[in-house]
């Protein structure tokens, strides 16, 4: 898969959940704290607003001591019962003299006499456990008993409320709860005694009533919130899902496509680390789709297409891949033990593909490439395999083909030829090369054909069969054509100039130049460039260029000969409907082809079937040259048979047209 092809497909997949997640939570902590944070404020505020509550009642009573004496005490001693009975806060209340002398409590509890007596002289010192209730000035006293606060009125507003409030218990008190319970002595000096004030402060969740349902209500939103946030990320995901969906499925079987494949076989390979299975990728195409959709139609064809697919799935298991590629042709990514298990594997899925229409024959061809260990590249992989079942060409039914490096060779000398064929062209490295025609009778030269040699600066001599079938595939013959006929044309030029006698030569031209109608004129304006005649340039076709466009075909070959082209026929006899061809075609020259001069059974069938060749083309007023003739005997035959021309390595091999002019002289 090309790179800006991968970009796309990642580009289009890019949804990542992670800053949504991020974000939620980020979310969700800053209300977390915000609900904290308000919750606290509210909790002392409460508690710092009990504690002056609480500091009022001291200041209270002891303003009930201002006038304490021996003869008022009971009276006051009552009013202060009195009063604590209202006031359910206060625990006890305390005098004692400025000597520390217990004098009077509520029910008999003191704070400690120790720190009253740090009180009284000004020395209280704090622990640690109390520097961070209030300020380091602050006076204090601290009784034995759990959390219980010795402490002046005066520096209330000294009061480190939040460690305060850490102190506090969270306590069930008569059945409401209390957030918070703190015993605390209130300290008020006087000039002869000191009172004091045992309170017990509660914050109870009915002081937080409102602040508790606002934040409920706050919870509440955010709750929807977040559920609203959870639905987009589920929202998110499905659609990533289907989206991977989309992008993965193929149209045409409804199952994994090509992408997929890809994917899939890059990460089995990936994972197969030291090579624990052998992997091989398999190219299978199913020979004449084309025809069966004609016969059936397209939608049957793929139908078909889905039920190779799906039968080939079920003989797949999660370790391998397989896909659909294009054009009938699959892919699968299979492992083995070795390569005989391989084989009776792929005519195992062959079976299972004949089985999906009974009945009905169908051949399919398998290339393979074993996977070396370190190979990951699926499209390379599936390359070499394609590689291995085009070599193998669709001749045969039913084969297999293993890729080897001979076959990568081939590949790359086929991209070599390709890359290199124009420049090549331009730079005249294709060089015409003339084999004599040799009149049978007078054993004298009477014509040639030209034929084409690569000269390649650095590879030297190149034959005609390394690189004119790559030209016929690529359609590159065309060029070549058009520039051997103007080669031919321009020697014949030359040698006319120089007062040379020449001879017709004749020139190849493939099938496909006779697809276009208007090729006698083309081939006219080449020669015509040249000055010269018609009749000394023979132009060479196929019989298998007679199973294309034969009107064409036809009325071209009418026209070549009204302009004086001779027409010849190449290679009579290796086709399958030579006589029929000679029924439409109006030709001059027929060409034997040089397989019935080799094998067996020569001298008695062969002969006799050259013999009647020779005698039909002088009743349809034809001339014969035979090719491929190496020895005498076969000479001295068609000279009897009263052959025209002869050409072949009996006489002279194909040669430079500087050796041509130098051998005959003449």
């Amino acid at each position: 898969m090309s790179n800006a092809k991968d970009k796309r497909i990642k580009k289009l997949r890019k949804k990542r959940i992670w800053p949504s997640v991020l974000g939620l939570f980020l979310i969700l902590l800053l209300f977390s704290i915000l609900i904290f944070l308000a919750l606290g404020v509210a909790c002392l505020d409460v508690v710092q607003r009990k504690i002056n509550q609480s500091s009022h009642r001291s200041d209270g009573i002891a303003g009930l001591y201002e006038e304490y004496n021996e003869n008022n005490a009971e009276q006051i001693h009552a009013s202060v019962l009195t009063y604590m009975d209202l006031e359910k806060e206060i625990a006890t209340v305390a005098v004692t003299g400025k000597d520390g002398a217990q004098i009077w409590s509520s029910d008999g509890t003191y704070p400690d006499a120790g720190k009253m007596a740090e009180f009284e002289r000004g020395e209280s010192t704090l622990d640690s456990g109390i520097q961070m209730l209030i300020e380091e000035d602050a006076e204090q006293i601290f009784s034995d008993e759990g959390n219980t606060l010795v402490i002046n009125s005066d520096i209330i507003g000294k009061l480190d409320l939040v460690s305060l409030f850490a102190q506090g218990e969270i306590l069930s008190d008569s059945g409401e709860i209390s957030l918070l319970q703190l015993k605390v002595w209130f300290a008020v000096p006087g000039d002869e005694w000191n009172v004091f004030v045992l309170n017990h402060i509660h914050v109870y969740a009915s002081d937080l009533l409102m602040l508790i349902v606002t934040l409920v209500l706050f919870a509440i939103m955010i709750g929807i919130f977040a559920i609203y946030y959870i639905i987009s990320f589920i929202s998110v995901i499905v659609s990533m899902r289907r989206t991977d969906k989309i992008i993965y499925t193929d149209v045409v079987t409804g199952g994994d496509n090509w992408l997929y494949f890809v994917k899939k076989g890059t990460s089995l390979l990936k994972k197969n680390r030291g090579n624990r299975r052998k992997y091989a990728m398999i190219h299978l195409r199913m020979h004449k789709y084309r025809s069966f959709c004609t016969c059936f139609g397209v939608q049957e064809g793929e139908e078909l297409l889905e039920k190779f697919y799906y039968a080939l799935k079920k003989k797949l298991n999660h370790k391998e891949a397989m896909a659909y590629h294009e054009n009938a042709e699959f892919g699968l990514l299979l492992y083995y033990t070795d390569k005989e298990q391989l084989a009776v594997r792929i005519e195992e899925l062959r079976e299972t593909l004949n089985g999906v229409l009974p009945g009905m024959k169908m051949y399919f061809c398998f290339g393979v490439c074993q996977v070396e260990p370190g190979q990951k590249d699926v499209e390379q992989l599936y390359n070499n395999a394609l590689i291995a079942c085009e070599i193998m060409g669709e001749d045969t039914e039913n084969k297999i083909a293993f890729f080897d490096e001979e076959m990568n060779k081939q590949k790359l000398w086929e991209r070599k030829v390709e890359d290199e064929m124009d420049r090549a062209l331009a730079n005249k490295e294709f060089k015409v090369y003339l084999q004599p025609k040799i009149s049978a009778v007078e054993e004298r030269l009477a014509g040639a054909e030209a034929l084409v040699r690569w000269i390649h600066p650095t590879d030297g001599f190149i034959p005609p069969n390394k690189f004119i079938p790559i030209f016929e595939n690529n359609g590159f013959i065309l060029k070549l054509d058009d520039y051997m006929i103007e080669e031919v044309a321009r020697q014949q030029a030359q040698w006319i100039t120089e007062g040379r006698r020449i001879v017709p030569i004749s020139v190849n031209v493939s099938r496909a130049h006779f697809t276009r109608e208007d090729l006698a004129e083309h081939i006219c304006s080449i020669v015509d460039k040249y000055k010269v005649p018609h009749n000394v340039i023979e132009l060479e076709l196929t019989e298998s260029a007679f199973f294309d466009d034969k009107e064409v075909l036809l009325s071209t070959v009418k026209k070549l000969r009204d302009y004086g082209f001779p027409v010849s026929m190449d290679d009579f006899g290796a086709g399958y409907s030579s006589l029929n061809s000679l029924k439409e075609l109006q030709i001059d020259v027929l060409k034997i082809d040089a397989d019935f001069f080799r094998g067996e059974n020569v001298e008695e069938r062969g002969m006799l079937i050259v013999s009647e060749v020779i005698d039909l083309a002088k009743k349809l007023n034809m001339k014969i040259v035979a090719e491929g003739i190496e020895s005498r005997e076969q000479v001295d035959f068609l000279i009897e048979q009263e052959c025209d021309l002869i050409q072949g390595y009996f006489f002279a091999k194909p040669m430079a047209v500087e050796e041509f002019v130098e051998k005959y002289k003449e």
